[in-house]
């Protein structure tokens, strides 16, 4: 008899183990969910906004406590580097997915595109203070860059963009493209793939190389963060 009150017990406590797992595993997966809506929260922020979107906007759109958020990131650098991480990545892995599945030719022109068509907060790192050293322009330059320029290559070596396009130049593209975005926004939807249209066009073989030098990553790393060093 003592021997089956034992396995009673012994059974008993395996269910409570079970079912304290299952209520431990909403808690995670609300905590998931938190977290995307967040992210995607304080990118819309920033991206209406700049560095001057609050966190309490933040919290308000994301439909969180300012507490829950600031557990999750206790300053708005903090978040702010989370949001740049995500679209550094993003930007790598549109890259690397434009060089595996599209031809050569047009790798530039879809890389670009698909970039434009991702939602961005890219204003964002223009409104900001100084970047720190670990978490600077210079810094996402140096990740993003192998992939940007290895799209770029193989559309040179294609022959449909032309060999004087450097790393610059494509970021240029993109910020442009930004701009004409923010600036129409939904009275002009269609401008911006205009505008794009228009740029790749000028990054084909067959017009006049530009007289001007490209702009140096540093030059373009001291427009983004407004630097006079």
């Amino acid at each position: 008899m003592t021997s089956k009150m034992k396995g009673v017990r012994h059974d008993h406590k395996g269910v409570g183990e079970e079912n304290e797992s299952h209520r431990a595993k909403p808690l995670r997966r609300d905590a998931e969910l938190n977290l995307a809506r967040i992210m995607e929260a304080a990118r819309d922020v920033f991206a209406a906004s700049g560095y001057d979107g609050s966190m309490e906007q933040i919290a308000a759109r994301a439909d969180v406590g300012i507490g829950t958020l600031y557990r999750r990131f206790p300053d708005k650098e903090q978040l702010f580097n989370a949001v740049t991480d995500v679209a550094k990545e993003r930007t790598i892995r549109i890259a690397e997915e434009v060089l595996a599945d599209v031809p050569a030719e047009d790798a530039l022109s879809e890389f670009l595109r698909r970039c434009i068509a991702a939602p961005s907060c890219w204003r964002v790192t223009t409104t900001r203070p100084p970047w720190n050293e670990s978490t600077g322009v210079n810094s996402v330059l140096k990740e993003i860059s192998p992939a940007v320029e290895a799209v770029l290559r193989v559309s040179q070596q294609a022959g449909t963009v032309r060999g004087d396009i450097v790393f610059s130049d494509v970021v240029l593209v993109l910020m442009s493209v930004r701009a004409v975005a923010d600036l129409c926004g939904a009275r002009a939807p269609d401008a911006p793939q205009r505008f794009l249209e228009l740029s790749v066009d000028g990054l084909r073989p067959g017009g006049k190389s530009p007289v001007t030098a490209p702009m140096s990553r540093l030059a373009l790393s001291r427009v983004l963060t407004h630097s006079q060093s």
